[in-house]
């Protein structure tokens, strides 16, 4: 991590809001790097999230009559817009280097936040983690560009649910079987509901099966006594 954009990555990688990392002058900096760690070659952030910072190796023409040394008032609030402006210089960073699927995901999760997909979808799209919810505005603009199908839900629900199983009826295809391999949780049964009101077609109906997985004739491990549940 040797830049500023590095951290905000880090933060996200780990489920940490880009808003608890402050960003403090550096008191021993190398001329050749901008973040300051003791140990250059270190992946992981302070347990403080606390990330000293070099602003003259790129920004030299911001920050050069900030901390003049001369100066000793109102240190405390220049620490503070030492903090704000070195987070929108790490977003324009990361801006900087956004493919126009990057711009569509902003959109989409935007509209989502405002409920223009409904109060619903708004509420329970801050259920997944941002691995799962970079997959499923991918999925959106697949959607937008292809319109809904049977591979695209199958797609999403295996990037949700490692390692789940859909089946088709054979009697009737417009039925399909969802077999999780989980223990059903509030989180979990409100994903797979998201899930499939946005990309399951129209015209398909979804029946869910948790930890218990339905019989198949033929198939002797999923015909286990105490472990199945009949369809």
């Amino acid at each position: 991590m040797n830049y500023i954009w590095d951290i905000l990555l880090k933060a996200d990688k780990e489920n940490i809001t880009r808003e608890e990392i402050q960003f403090i002058l550096a008191k021993v900096c190398s001329p050749y790097m901008e973040i300051s760690f003791t140990d250059i070659n270190t992946n992981s952030l302070p347990e403080d999230k606390v990330v000293e910072v070099n602003p003259y190796y790129r920004f030299y023409h911001i920050f050069k009559d900030l901390f003049d040394i001369n100066i000793e008032e109102s240190r405390q609030l220049r620490e503070v817009l030492f903090d704000i402006v070195l987070h929108y210089l790490g977003k324009l960073d990361l801006k900087q280097g956004l493919s126009k699927n990057e711009f569509y995901k902003n959109f989409f999760i935007k509209d989502i936040e405002k409920g223009v997909f409904g109060k619903e979808i708004c509420l329970n799209i801050k259920l997944f983690n941002k691995e799962e919810l970079d997959y499923i505005l991918t999925a959106f603009i697949t959607l937008y560009k292809t319109g809904a199908s049977l591979h695209l839900f199958n797609k999403v629900l295996n990037k949700v649910f490692k390692n789940n199983r859909v089946y088709i009826n054979q009697d009737n295809p417009k039925e399909m079987y969802i077999y999780l391999g989980k223990h059903k949780t509030y989180e979990l049964n409100k994903k797979v509901e998201t899930v499939i009101k946005l990309f399951l077609p129209i015209n398909m109906n979804a029946f869910i099966y948790w930890d218990h997985h339905f019989g198949i004739l033929g198939a002797e491990n999923t015909m286990i006594l105490d472990e199945i549940v009949m369809m």
